[in-house]
């Protein structure tokens, strides 16, 4: 990979990290409140069992965050090592 595009890349993937954690948060948060507002308990586990689906996409989210920040911070240092 071309050293100059470390930076820009990086910041594109974390911003598209971003979005989709903003598009879909930590499904863990909503499972909590399904379960305290449950009333039978095989409606629960079935509305909490169709929410951790979404638990995917969040993991997609946070490596494309991770990848971002990476990358981003590696292109910083290799332009600021960088001299030429």
């Amino acid at each position: 990979m071309n050293k100059k595009l470390l930076l820009p890349v990086g910041v594109v993937v974390l911003i598209i990290g971003i979005v989709i954690l903003l598009l879909n948060p930590d499904p863990s948060a909503a499972n909590l409140e399904i379960a305290r507002n449950a009333t039978n308990a095989q409606a629960a586990a079935k509305a909490i069992s169709e929410n951790n689906q979404s638990y995917t996409l969040w993991s997609i989210g946070m490596f494309c965050s991770g990848l971002g920040i990476a990358l981003s911070v590696g292109g910083f240092i290799v332009g600021f090592i960088k001299k030429d």
